[in-house]
């Protein structure tokens, strides 16, 4: 009795976390050729969005972004701190490290 309890309650555990999970894949022919997802694109060039990092620090995640000057920065979040720091208007120009 005590096992069956126990194999229920780890049941209902695992359908609750994978309940959770945030992430959806899409099965789109396009997705699949394209590897384009529905993913919400980068709020470029205009609307940065650095209001959300204010007041907070940054993660030290790997996320890097290209930024208008040139510079790769590690995440949207280390370019808006320095945009603050240094007074400028840096924009994000791309996803990823700035190419060479």
């Amino acid at each position: 009795m005590k096992l069956t309890v126990l194999i229920g309650s780890a049941l209902l555990l695992s359908v609750y976390v994978l309940s959770l999970e945030d992430e959806t894949f899409s099965d789109s022919d396009e997705t699949m050729m394209t590897g384009k997802s529905g993913e919400e694109p980068l709020a470029y060039p205009n609307e940065l969005g650095c209001e959300k990092y204010e007041g907070r620090a940054c993660t030290k995640q790997y996320d890097p972004v290209c930024g208008s000057d040139g510079n790769t920065y590690g995440t949207e979040c280390v370019l808006c701190k320095q945009n603050s720091q240094q007074k400028k208007n840096v924009k994000v120009a791309s996803r990823g490290p700035c190419l060479p």
